[in-house]
């Protein structure tokens, strides 16, 4: 039994290494994300929170932020995400940009409100996690108050990593193993 522990361990461990350090596509079911118009940024309600350190908001005027970590749009915002035109679909051959590198006038989109109904990879840094996001509504000027949605990926529900199912299946195999045979 030792044995084998000694070996499954190990197994165990390089595989399920191997699934912490790839990056993570969130492929769950879609929500949908809506700031109002004049809505306080500040508050829970009137942030997309994807993650205990990404909070998606936008001011009454300019563009999106973090508000886990920022207090309105800077040059990197929304601090901690990177951002492509496409879909996890096409994950290999995106170019990530900052939101702001992406949309702002003078590039190829030419301003938030032409991202309306574009598709966009959402990448959250420190995670390694990737998502699908496509804007339905961005309010434009200062009589918009900041409005705007979207619909976004979520995380699926996990599956059982396979690093732990090898090692449970190797247990039970030891376990048998050691257990003395009944004879009939």
């Amino acid at each position: 039994m030792l044995r084998s522990l000694l070996f499954a361990i190990p197994f165990a461990l390089a595989v399920g290494s191997q699934a912490l350090s790839a990056p993570l596509v969130w492929g769950g079911p879609a929500i949908e994300f809506s700031k109002a118009g004049f809505a306080d940024p500040t508050l829970a309600e009137n942030q997309d929170r994807l993650t205990d350190s990404i909070w998606i908001t936008r001011s009454n005027t300019r563009g999106l932020f973090n508000a886990a970590s920022e207090g309105s749009q800077g040059p990197t915002s929304p601090a901690g995400t990177l951002w492509a035109v496409g879909t996890t679909a096409d994950l290999p051959s995106l170019e990530f940009k900052t939101w702001l590198e992406l949309i702002e006038p003078g590039s190829a989109i030419n301003g938030p409100p032409n991202s309306v109904g574009l598709d966009f990879v959402v990448q959250l840094v420190d995670e390694q996690i990737y998502l699908d996001l496509r804007f339905t509504s961005w309010g434009e000027g200062s009589s918009s108050g900041g409005g705007f949605s979207y619909v976004r990926s979520t995380a699926a529900i996990p599956e059982p990593a396979t690093g732990s199912i090898a090692l449970v299946a190797l247990l039970a195999i030891s376990a048998r193993r050691g257990r003395p045979t009944r004879q009939l």
